[in-house]
């Protein structure tokens, strides 16, 4: 497999992977040191990586034995850990990655998104995509920061439901 096919995977994977580890962390710094940590290594042991296996399982794993690296750190700083906690995380994700179809949830959402008003879509856009704070946004649409979290907060309860919607229908409801 070449580079190319790494930086592929890695960057389909790369929002579960921050979900996982921010999951267990909840510290959005040791998230990013973690992920840095966790591409390195994926990149260097890629060669060991079986083409047509789960690139996200894999990946999960590495991102795991770096939490417990990072927690190693951090216990020497003094701060608490629960093993036990990032382990049943662990255990959770790999439960759902067996029932999630990724490409039909993005496909879902894609088409949910097309489907979601201007200034909502709008938002959501730039709150996620650009990753813009509410005060950024709601100087831009001159309106409260408030009113922006209350938007960012219907459009993502709209977009799960209506992905939600869509995969069941699809048989997929996972």
């Amino acid at each position: 497999m070449r580079e190319s096919d790494f930086v592929k995977l890695l960057m389909e994977h790369r929002a579960m992977l921050h979900s996982f580890v921010y999951a267990v962390t909840r510290n959005p710094h040791t998230t990013e040191d973690v992920l840095q940590e966790v591409s390195v290594v994926l990149w260097s042991k890629f060669a060991e990586f079986q083409e047509g296996t789960d690139f996200g399982a894999w990946a999960r794993t590495v991102a795991y034995r770096e939490i417990l690296a990072a927690r190693r750190t951090e216990m020497r700083a003094h701060r608490h850990f629960d093993e036990t906690c990032a382990q049943a995380i662990l255990n959770a994700y790999e439960r759902r990655s067996e029932q999630v179809d990724t490409t039909s949830h993005r496909e879902a959402l894609r088409q949910c998104l097309g489907s979601m008003g201007g200034d909502l879509r709008k938002v959501i856009h730039w709150r996620y995509g650009l990753r813009l704070n509410s005060r950024e946004i709601a100087r831009r649409l001159a309106r409260t920061a408030q009113a922006i979290d209350a938007l960012v907060y219907r459009g993502k309860k709209l977009l799960s439901d209506c992905v939600r919607g869509r995969l069941e229908g699809q048989g997929q409801g996972g």
